[in-house]
């Protein structure tokens, strides 16, 4: 008797079979008949749950982002802002580390399709995030920054360009923008 599997382990295998081809071939020289054979299926399933190969690509996105948006609320329960920032800020290091490991292929594979997306989508959810935590540091008087927003996107933007270059030292990037991007009249 032939076993029928869950919907959703189903679809994650697919997801599972084009990341592993996508990081094998790349994404342009990845067909969806690649992926059928991997998983020896008939073509007409993958379709039952994906439109196109675009789909798989912004599937394997949210699979990564939602590790990331997971990473970056690690252990953010602090009552004291500045260990709350502290905090953020070693949470987001380590989360792009992580999504610029995973976003690797082998080789010279091209990935640009899976990381531009992917990386947008982690950049705008860390903004907003630390955009929210810079607004309470200027409630509470522990900052002065004029426009809250900008700073998120610059410092974000900052933190994952640093990371995609191979910096990592977190007391370095943290000090960076602690130290010289958010103190109050030069004092903290």
């Amino acid at each position: 008797m032939r076993e029928t599997k869950d919907s959703e382990e189903r679809r994650q295998e697919f997801v599972d079979a084009a990341e592993k081809l996508f990081k094998k071939n790349g994404i342009v020289d990845t067909t969806v008949n690649n992926i059928v054979k991997e998983l020896d299926v008939a073509k007409g399933l993958f379709y039952y749950y994906f439109k196109s190969k675009d789909d798989v690509i912004d599937a394997i996105s949210k699979k990564y982002n939602e590790a990331f948006r997971d990473s970056m609320t690690k252990s953010m329960d602090e009552e004291d802002w500045p260990l709350r920032l502290h905090q953020f800020l070693d949470n987001c290091i380590a989360s792009f580390r992580t999504m610029y490991v995973r976003l690797q292929g082998d080789g010279d594979v091209d990935l640009s399709q899976l990381t531009m997306v992917t990386i947008e989508e982690a950049r705008a959810d860390s903004s907003e995030a630390l955009e929210k935590l810079l607004a309470e540091g200027v409630e509470k008087h522990y900052i002065d920054v004029k426009d809250t927003t900008y700073a998120a996107d610059f410092i974000i933007g900052g933190i994952a360009y640093l990371v995609s270059r191979g910096e990592t030292d977190r007391v370095l990037i943290g000090d960076l923008v602690y130290n010289s991007l958010l103190k109050k009249d030069g004092k903290e």
